[in-house]
């Protein structure tokens, strides 16, 4: 009978022994690795992820380095670091650096804020424990606190919306649900994703329908309503963080009541926390801060509610109450109060949700460039050049059509007008009806010179064509739109004299011009924001 060595495998290092432990093809961090990573390969083949292969090494050898050290050094071993490398990929796969240029592979750029994010979350669940638990999923903890010390304008998370409808979307979603789903069920902890999803989709629902909206850098205009409600319940990355993220076993409850209260309770946090945001950033680090903030909760949680494996730990049972000695189901009157008590709850969460949305209405009532008051400007089609547009396909959630680029063409017809008219009449506050940022700077300007000199020059524009153009932004601010034209420009030399007088022509003079025109959707139109050279 042949004898097979069970002795475990070690190596010397240093005059000490250690004991090594290598991977397992049992362990469900490996299909997990392998979902993350197909996703890594479409995000660089087909949606235009701005992350590189050196971002990405960063991260996860960073991770693994720190948690093989930490491991030989307070458990006297050396394991094959699978949680670690999973952190690392996580981290790599939802974090972003500004100015990070898609395509240049192996960019340095940033990657101390990679490696400092992976070393970070790795270092949490050695360094912040309960017990032998640790608090926070680590990746989770150290994205949120990259966000929140760095800021929008260095560090942004995965865009929530990676493309058109398409093949690759498609295969993408497959990837991340059928993947998830596999997972999650494996873990036990598909009940954690169902509430979690069935909870965040009311809530959002709730908020969308309150009127709230947000901008974000790649979509022309504001996210509000339908689009913002399919926009969070259907986002990969939301969907990401439903399967991989919440349902982390190290971090979520062990019961399964204390389970779906823990899904519920970081879908409406998620929710209070992104009502008040208005940009996708915000919006994003709400939603990741959520399951941080609920993270801490899940301790008192599991006191308050029947013990993993007790005869009480069912959800159902929980909800209406446990039924009295000798009786299988409880007694009306417990289940009738319950189930009041739950929708006085649920209630009281709506409430919550439309009081914490009223900052960003508020804000989104009175942007600045603000279009109140603006002058009536008729311009017909009949009056437009040529419209065409060149867009990014990676700018935008939808295609710009003709009938927006016409729209388009036309705001900005009608914005050199009221410009011309606010220049002729010194009057910043008609500006301000079709300009914004830059172009309000320099108009204001050129009113208070006039003022101050008596002349003004003021430009009367005739187009034979105009492209809009759509390019993608380099952090979480819309798409650039800009509107590239072509035709002529007469610029005419007024005298004025006080505030009642009537301009006097002194010069004119036209000639051919190019010029490019940034532009922002605000108030259901498009102003102008700068102007530059062709």
């Amino acid at each position: 009978m042949a004898v097979t060595s069970t002795t475990p495998r070690s190596v010397r290092i240093g005059g000490r022994r250690y004991p090594v432990t290598g991977p397992s093809a049992r362990d469900p961090r490996l299909q997990l690795a392998a979902v993350i990573l197909t996703l890594q390969v479409l995000g660089q083949t087909s949606f235009g992820f701005t992350v590189s292969i050196s971002q990405i090494l960063a991260a996860v050898v960073t991770a693994a380095v720190v948690e093989v050290g930490l491991t030989m050094w307070r458990r006297q071993r050396i394991a094959w670091p699978a949680s670690a490398l999973l952190t690392g990929s996580s981290v790599a796969f939802i974090l972003r650096v500004t100015g990070t240029q898609h395509g240049d592979w192996w960019s340095l750029h940033g990657v101390w804020i990679f490696a400092a994010t992976a070393a970070v979350s790795v270092l949490s669940k050695w360094v912040i424990r309960v017990g032998d638990r640790h608090v926070f999923n680590p990746s989770n903890f150290g994205l949120v606190a990259c966000f929140v010390l760095l800021g929008s304008s260095r560090v942004t998370p995965l865009d929530l919306w990676w493309a058109r409808p398409g093949p690759a979307l498609a295969l993408a979603l497959a990837v991340i649900v059928v993947g998830g789903l596999v997972i999650v069920t494996r873990l036990g902890m598909l009940r954690v994703a169902v509430s979690f999803w069935a909870t965040f989709a009311v809530t959002i629902g709730i908020l969308a329908a309150s009127g709230h909206g947000i901008t974000t850098r790649w979509h022309v205009g504001i996210v509000d309503g339908r689009l913002f409600w399919t926009t969070l319940v259907t986002s990969p990355e939301i969907l990401l963080f439903v399967f991989f993220m919440i349902t982390d076993p190290r971090t979520a409850p062990r019961g399964r009541v204390a389970q779906v209260l823990y899904g519920c309770g970081v879908a409406v946090v998620a929710t209070l926390l992104a009502a008040p945001q208005t940009t996708e950033f915000g919006t994003k680090v709400a939603i990741l801060g959520a399951l941080a903030v609920v993270c801490v909760l899940r301790f008192p949680l599991e006191r308050l509610v029947p013990a993993a494996g007790t005869a009480g730990d069912d959800p159902l049972r929980w909800s209406l109450g446990d039924p009295p000695a000798g009786r299988r189901t409880p007694a009306p009157r417990t289940a009738a109060l319950r189930v009041v008590g739950g929708l006085a709850a649920a209630g009281t969460v709506a409430v919550l949700v439309v009081v914490a949305g009223i900052p960003a209405r508020s804000e989104a009532s009175t942007p600045a460039g603000t279009v109140a008051g603006r002058p009536a400007v008729r311009v017909t089609d009949a009056e437009l050049p040529p419209v065409t547009v060149v867009a990014d396909p990676t700018a935008t959630d939808a295609p710009i059509g003709g009938r927006q680029a016409r729209a388009i063409a036309r705001d900005v017809v009608a914005d050199l007008e009221i410009t011309r008219r606010a220049e002729l009449r010194r009057d910043p506050r008609l500006a301000a009806t079709a300009g914004t940022g830059a172009w309000l700077t320099q108009v204001r300007l050129k009113i208070e010179v006039a003022d101050q000199t008596g002349r003004v020059d003021v430009d009367t524009y005739r187009f034979d064509r105009m492209r809009i153009v759509v390019r993608r932004a380099r952090t979480w601010s819309p798409p650039q739109l800009a509107d590239a034209t072509r035709g002529t420009v007469e610029r005419r030399t007024y005298a004025v004299n006080g505030a009642a007088g009537r301009p006097a022509l002194v010069a004119a003079a036209a000639t051919p011009e190019q010029r490019t025109f940034l532009v922002v959707a605000r108030g259901g139109h498009y102003l102008l924001a700068d102007a530059l050279a062709p």
